[in-house]
């Protein structure tokens, strides 16, 4: 089905606008959570919606991100994208390890020109499936269109086949850290060097990890081994410190990136050296520090 066949009633669709209009605060947290309430129990699902320049068909009843993106964007990883978003130049290159259904990948194609490119890396198949769909139909809406590679495999430390613990209630928290009672899948994985030699990139902007506990497998071996110019300057990746093997900041700290961030779920390091930015986002050093 096209994108628009599961189009919102008037109804639902103005719940959802106030939603994404709703202040940052205790009293937008409780409208938010009545009006989700009231979206879930009356719409039929799925939904197909345009969120700025953003198209995505949600589920909702199974997956955390899009109802936080929706219901709550201005407190779901408000600061990662606002970051993320400044940090990409419009001919930028954007790596999403774990994209889920593809919110942060449709955001950085919306920002990026035709030169610009996307790289989303997810392995569980029915999420790869809508991650597909709301890239191809985000990219359908824009004037500029940026190069998308939807690459269905994990990233790990090394190639082969590992297991991914699926859970059906979040999709976005499937891992392959094991869990108890949880259904395994095999899915294959490669380090994220080699998708980056096999994806012909010469710059890497920002990198973005969320792989629920094994982002240190993902990242480390390409912080050792990835030639400086292609260390992005910026990484987003969630905190899971807990679950690590490898001492992930400290590895980054070597590698000159800065801690800048650290928000509720997130970490985010840049590297030392200034991003560059145009003279009219000038004004975005005085909201978020970069480390000079």
């Amino acid at each position: 089905m096209p994108f628009g066949q599961y189009k919102p009633s008037a109804k639902i669709q103005r719940k959802i606008d106030w939603c994404q209009k709703l202040p940052a605060n205790w009293l937008g947290k409780q409208i938010a959570q009545i009006l989700r309430k009231q979206v879930m129990n009356q719409a039929k699902l799925p939904l197909d919606l345009e969120l700025g320049q953003v198209r995505l068909r949600c589920q909702l009843d199974d997956n955390v991100s899009e109802r936080g993106f929706v219901f709550m964007p201005w407190r779901w990883d408000s600061i990662e994208r606002l970051v993320m978003l400044k940090a990409l130049p419009h001919e930028g290159v954007f790596i999403d390890i774990g994209a889920n259904v593809g919110i942060y990948s449709a955001l950085a194609a919306s920002a990026l020109n035709r030169l610009g490119c996307v790289i989303a890396i997810e392995p569980n198949p029915p999420v790869f499936d809508r991650l597909a769909f709301n890239l191809q139909a985000t990219r359908n809406g824009l004037t500029e269109k940026p190069r998308i590679e939807i690459v269905q495999q994990g990233v790990s430390d090394e190639s082969g086949e590992f297991d991914l613990y699926l859970d059906s209630d979040n999709l976005g928290a499937s891992s392959m850290v094991k869990k108890d009672q949880s259904q395994a899948i095999k899915i294959k994985c490669q380090p994220l060097l080699d998708i980056v030699h096999e994806q012909k990139l010469s710059r890497i902007d920002v990198i973005k990890c969320d792989i629920e506990g094994t982002e240190d497998r993902a990242l480390i071996p390409f912080l050792m081994d990835a030639p400086h110019h292609l260390l992005p300057h910026c990484f987003i990746f969630e905190n899971n410190e807990q679950q690590w093997q490898g001492n992930l900041l400290e590895v980054l700290k070597q590698r000159d990136y800065v801690q800048t961030h650290q928000t509720r779920l997130n970490y985010i390091y840049q590297l030392r050296q200034p991003i560059h930015f145009s003279a009219k986002e000038r004004k975005y050093k005085q909201v978020v520090p970069v480390i000079s």
